[in-house]
Formats: structure tokens, sequence, C-alpha cells
């Protein structure tokens, strides 16, 4: 059996991506050539529709189609025609929701409007996109989760590791996005000698640290980041790749 590979393109949080974070891993699918590419969950930041934007000078900005069809045709259309072949996956982020929550909470009446749902808005079948809330499986025994939808907010990777296991059960492994923070941590399932390791990981982000302006004092300790598996059907071999000034080593080759 020929290995499956998935390529997990982490928090990217458009139009508030690094743009060169975003054309190497644009790059890395078509060079890695995956079966799937799994985004993680807040592709899109929708500003203009942020619970932060209300009552603002942002509220009233007309770029919310902007943002959406540049996010339709930087991100997923270059992705797909990067790898044609590819099962393409959109994972529901909180920031991807905020259309959704909007509604939900200012235009009720609205909320019935199939021209509103996420594959309308962003033409998802014309591009062969899913796009899907978590958890969902892409690997053997893995889910892929956007952080939010286990409640709360833990501080540490450890912490979010035993949510996970505690929540959807500790014989599973995670991919997970949400606080920009990359991790790859591992932990065994089984006794008596007879153990299999599992893993949770948190893919990071490819955002602009600079645009993190909500970060009052500038200091933002994240690190760009992406994920790859690899599955023979029995075990998954998970890969995480930190960036340095926007550049990372993968498979060695040096991007």
């Amino acid at each position: 059996m020929k290995a499956k590979t998935t390529l997990i393109i982490p928090d990217v949080q458009y139009p508030y991506h690094d743009e060169l974070a975003l054309k190497k891993l644009i790059k890395v699918a078509q060079d890695a050539q995956p079966d799937r590419i799994v985004q993680i969950g807040d592709g899109i930041d929708f500003p203009t529709v942020s619970r932060w934007a209300k009552d603002t000078a942002l509220e009233y900005e007309q770029t919310l189609q902007d943002h959406i069809d540049g996010f339709r045709e930087d991100v997923l259309i270059p992705l797909r025609e990067a790898v044609p072949a590819a099962d393409l996956l959109w994972l529901e982020g909180n920031h991807d929701a905020r259309v959704h929550d909007f509604i939900k909470k200012y235009a009720a009446p609205l909320g019935p409007l199939r021209a509103l749902d996420m594959p309308n808005l962003f033409q998802l079948d014309e591009v062969d996109w899913r796009y899907e809330r978590g958890p969902t499986r892409i690997a053997t025994n893995v889910l892929a989760i956007h952080g939010h939808e286990s409640g709360g907010y833990c501080a540490s990777a450890s912490a979010w590791d035993a949510k996970f296991a505690k929540r959807y059960g500790s014989d599973k492994s995670f991919v997970f996005g949400h606080t920009h923070q990359p991790f790859l941590l591992t932990r065994s399932y089984g006794y008596d000698g007879k153990v299999t390791p599992r893993f949770t990981m948190n893919a990071g982000s490819i955002m602009d640290p600079v645009a993190a302006t909500y970060v009052k004092d500038g200091a933002v300790n994240w690190t760009m980041s992406f994920g790859f598996l690899t599955d023979d059907g029995k075990r998954v071999y998970p890969e995480l790749i930190t960036m340095v000034d926007r550049g990372f080593m993968f498979r060695g080759d040096k991007y």
C-alpha cells in the first residue's frame, strides 16, 4: 500500500498573512504533490465583522468582498492548481466563522440565506474544496481540530494535549491550529510493553506578526510553521517544519 501524505496549512488569517511564507507553502504543495491538503482553520480573518470591530471605524470599511476574493485567488485557487489531484479540506476556525456569528448576533433574518454559507461565499465547488467543522479524521487515527472547538484556552502544550485526549480519546493523535505557537508533543498509548506512540501537533501560523496589532507591547512570540503527515495505513509519521526568517528545509531542499 502506497503511503498517503497530507500537507497541513496552518492559520493564514488572510489578509494579515505573510506573503512570502504563503508563496513558499504553495511551492511545497507543488513539489510534494500530497494526497491531501488540510487548512487547519482561521484561513481568513474577516476583520470587519469581528466583535473587535464593533463601534470602531473598521466596522464601516468596505473590504469584505475584497478579502473573500483575495483569499480565493491567493490561497484556494493556487493550492488547487498546484496539486490538481489532491483532496482539499478547509477546516472551520473561529475567525472563519465570524460572518456566521455576525449574522446570528446582528442580522438573524439573514441566517437562512444559502448565499451566505461559506461554500457559496467562496464558490468552493468551482475549485473542489470542502469546508467542514472539526474534529474530522485526516489520517489513520488522526483528528484535525481548530482549538476553539474544545472550549477555553490552554497555556501549555501539555495542557492542550491533555484536553484533546480527554475530550476525544487518549488513543487518538491530533493536529490543530488556533494559538499560532507550533509544537509537536508525543505520548504513548498501551501497556505491558505493547505501546504505540501518539502525538499532538500545533501547526502554528503564517500570520505576519506585525499585523497582530492587538498584542499591545509588540511581543509576538510566534514561529511560522506548517505540518506534514505520512500515513502508511497503520502508522502516521508527523513532521513539524518551522521557519527561520521565512526560510526552511523540507525533504532536503531549502525554501
